[in-house]
């Protein structure tokens, strides 16, 4: 059974956002990355990835919960991650 890190960050604005995702990384070890955060569908994603900087690979975006993956493969690298998360954002 595949257990999700899912934070839910609809209804919020991009600093707000940026804080709960970065709560959310502190501490949470590589295998459970990509942390997934469920934003509106009016997310500037572009502003939230630049925002999280680094930590922006280690991070999957979507505006719905049926775009969340049931899992992805731990051998992905963050720079894959990062374009999932720009691809899922848009």
């Amino acid at each position: 059974m595949h257990v999700s890190n899912t934070i839910n960050c609809s209804g919020l604005s991009t600093a707000p956002t940026v804080l709960r995702i970065k709560q959310a990384l502190i501490g949470l070890p590589d295998s459970k990355l990509p942390l997934s955060v469920l934003v509106d569908t009016a997310c500037d994603c572009a502003r939230l990835v630049s925002s999280l900087g680094a930590m922006a690979g280690d991070v999957y975006l979507a505006s719905d919960v049926r775009q969340m993956p049931a899992h992805l493969a731990s051998s992905r690298t963050g720079s894959a991650r990062l374009t999932d998360t720009i691809h899922q954002a848009s």
